[in-house]
């Protein structure tokens, strides 16, 4: 095999001696593909005449097709080649067939494999690219069972929906579905509202009723009952407002909310892994509490601040609507211990619905909305002042001392 190699060698030799062309004796041209050689003499300006059409020795051929004039020079050429190596001596210094190993050896073949390119610095971890859970399908909370026709399996269901069709992160998807639930109830809100601000003239007759159905109550005298209700009954036709839709109002609200409620509950408890990327860099994972408490204050301010705008609407009601108001932002300042234990998740979604429920407030306070919208606007006269937290002390010690006298006159009969 070596000494193949070596004869290899010195016919590479003479063949590129025959096909280069030589411009001077430079002692570059020392130096062969296989071997060393001594200078020698350029071809004569005829041989290079003959050697142009095939100069190139690169080891793959040109793209583009030869002319029979340039088949001619190559067939030219292929003659004249052997006799230039004949006239010439060349006296080529032997080569041991281990130097011409090494030296085909050093060669870069052309098939050598590139070295791999870098990765760019900017790529995700494998093992964080790994960790992230593929997207929702439509029907994966049906196949884990968290898609069903409860109040709360429908919600889950709209979540479902409202993310696989839009791709919004998880964060935004409670953010989205919670207002589209409070635009889905606004229409029940307004007629309501419509129905309160009707009977704000009226006001004054409907708590005499009721005082004399808790009496009428308390002596279980059921003709003054069924009187006191004829008689509210009354005043409601005359304000055009009807009894069953004033009732029907809140109970189709309360499904929805509970319904929002402990669907993102059980989501965020499953929990479900595509909560744990919230897509919302401040809060990262919607199942975990929030351990800085910042969500659960946002909550509790939101929540005091619903209460105060709130109380303007309520007042004309009944009186204790006020003091009821007050002792609520009192239970909303401990609950946020209590919120703080609840996860990130359902945070959000309270503090969503509060702050719309705001908003809505705010709007349907507008005389223009108000007219849009057929809503009565409520004389300024019509309304009762919101009472201070000592008034509501007040009114809870009066209301414990009448309970209290009630009992005893009770234990005494």
């Amino acid at each position: 095999m070596v000494l193949c190699v070596g004869y290899m060698g010195r016919l590479g030799s003479v063949g590129l001696r025959a096909a280069r062309p030589a411009f001077s004796s430079s002692p570059a041209r020392c130096l062969s593909t296989f071997g060393v050689q001594r200078p020698r003499a350029g071809f004569a300006r005829s041989e290079l005449l003959t050697l142009q059409s095939h100069s190139r020795t690169f080891f793959w051929g040109s793209s583009k097709p030869a002319t029979p004039a340039e088949k001619a020079e190559v067939v030219v050429s292929e003659k004249t080649a052997p006799e230039a190596a004949a006239v010439s001596t060349p006296d080529a210094v032997p080569v041991e067939p281990s130097a011409a190993v090494d030296a085909a050896s050093s060669v870069p073949s052309p098939d050598a494999a590139l070295p791999p390119v870098p990765a760019p610095t900017d790529a995700l971890p494998t093992e964080l690219v790994s960790a992230i859970p593929s997207p929702l399908q439509y029907g994966d909370l049906a196949a884990l069972g968290l898609a069903s026709w409860t109040p709360a399996g429908i919600c889950r269901w709209g979540m479902e929906l409202l993310q696989v069709s839009t791709g919004l992160p998880w964060f935004w998807t409670i953010v989205g579905t919670t207002v589209i639930s409070r635009i889905i109830l606004f229409p029940f809100s307004v007629k309501q509202m419509q129905g309160t601000a009707a009977l704000a003239p009226y006001q004054k007759d409907i708590a005499s009723i009721r005082d004399e159905m808790a009496e009428a109550q308390k002596k279980k005298d059921m003709l003054a009952m069924q009187r006191a209700a004829l008689r509210q009954k009354l005043i409601y036709q005359k304000a055009g407002v009807s009894i069953g839709g004033m009732a029907v109002a809140p109970f189709i609200q309360l499904p929805v909310t509970l319904g929002m409620f402990f669907g993102v509950k059980r989501l965020c408890d499953l929990p479900l892994e595509q909560l744990k990327f919230s897509g919302f860099e401040w809060v990262p994972d919607l199942t975990v509490v929030d351990p800085t408490y910042t969500l659960p204050i946002i909550a509790t301010v939101l929540m005091n601040v619903q209460i105060s705008v709130s109380m303007r609407d309520l007042i004309g009601q009944t009186p204790q609507m006020g003091h009821i108001m007050n002792f609520l932002r009192i239970l909303t300042t401990g609950s946020v211990f209590l919120m703080a234990n609840l996860s990130s998740g359902l945070v959000v979604y309270l503090i969503t619905s509060i702050t719309a429920m705001i908003a809505q407030s705010l709007i349907l306070r507008q005389p223009g909305v108000r007219r849009l919208l057929r809503i009565p606007l409520i004389p300024d006269h019509m309304r009762t002042p919101a009472p201070s937290m000592v008034d509501s002390f007040k009114y809870a010690r009066k209301w414990w001392n009448d309970k209290v006298a009630d009992a005893r006159a009770a234990s005494r009969q």
